[in-house]
Parts: structure tokens; sequence; C-alpha cells
């Protein structure tokens, strides 16, 4: 009985041990903002760059905003409408410019959008000129309906 007991004592504490290293490992590998950030900049692969714009949204790295504004120039459409969400999320006043262009001009519909829906989140009075602007030019259908209903719903309706 003795044996059995101090068997299952030792299986219990390599248990306990290997979770304990597995926490461990976890912890060291976590990446910090400051990574995340770096990530943005530097010509990592589309998914770790998608990766670090979703990581720093969540969390609301502000001081990430220039990366992702730089990202909005890029030549893939996930990573511009990445950038346009992450920015939306963090809520920056400072974004609002370049979320204003590129709801005017990028070539994407769904960059358009995410940058309509992430400039509607930080709520800047100058994306109001601009949302005037993309009713008259934007064909998009989603956008156009979008727009639509903020239209009524300053106009009181």
């Amino acid at each position: 009985m003795e044996h059995a007991m101090k068997r299952i004592l030792c299986i219990a504490l390599i248990i306990v041990a290997a979770g304990v290293l597995a926490q461990a490992q976890e912890a060291k590998t976590e990446k910090t903002a400051k990574e995340y950030i770096a990530d943005l900049s530097s010509g990592a692969d589309e998914k770790t760059v998608i990766e670090a714009q979703q990581w720093l949204g969540n969390k609301k790295e502000k001081e990430a905003v220039p990366g992702l504004i730089n990202l909005l120039n890029d030549k893939r459409e996930s990573v511009r409408m990445e950038s346009a969400v992450a920015m939306g999320l963090i809520g920056e006043e400072s974004a609002a410019d370049a979320l204003n262009n590129s709801l005017l001009n990028d070539e994407s519909a769904d960059v358009r959008y995410a940058a309509l829906l992430a400039t509607m989140r930080i709520g800047s009075k100058k994306s109001i000129d601009v949302y005037k602007q993309s009713k008259e030019k934007d064909t998009d259908p989603f956008i156009q309906d979008l727009l639509g209903k903020i239209e009524e719903k300053v106009k009181g309706k």
C-alpha cells in the first residue's frame, strides 16, 4: 500500500512539474508590445504582421498607431484592412486622417469599409465631410448603405 502511495505521489509531482514547465515556457515565448510593434515594420510575412495588428488592436496599444498608419499603404489588402480594424479598436484621434484617406482612396471596398467602421468608432469630427464625399463617390453597396444610415441618424429619422 505504501509503495502504491509513493508511486501515485511521484506521478502527481511529475504532472505538476510538467505543468509548471509548460507555463514557464509559454510565458517566455509571449511577445511584448514593443516586439509586436517591431513586427509591423520588420517586413515580416503577412501572418506575422496580421497577428501583431490584431494583438495591438485588442490591447489598444496607442504606441502602435504610427506603424499601423504606415501599413495602410501596404500592397496586401488583408494587411491594410487589419490595420484599419486595429486603429478603430485603439480609437486614437491621430489615426483619423489616414483612415479618412483610405475611406476615400483605397482600391479595396473591404479596406474602405473597415476604414469607415474605424472612423465611426474613433468619432472624429474630421470624418464628417469625408463621409459626405464618400457617399457621393463610393459605389460599394455596403458602404452606401452604412453611410445612408449615418445620414438618416444625423437628420433624426
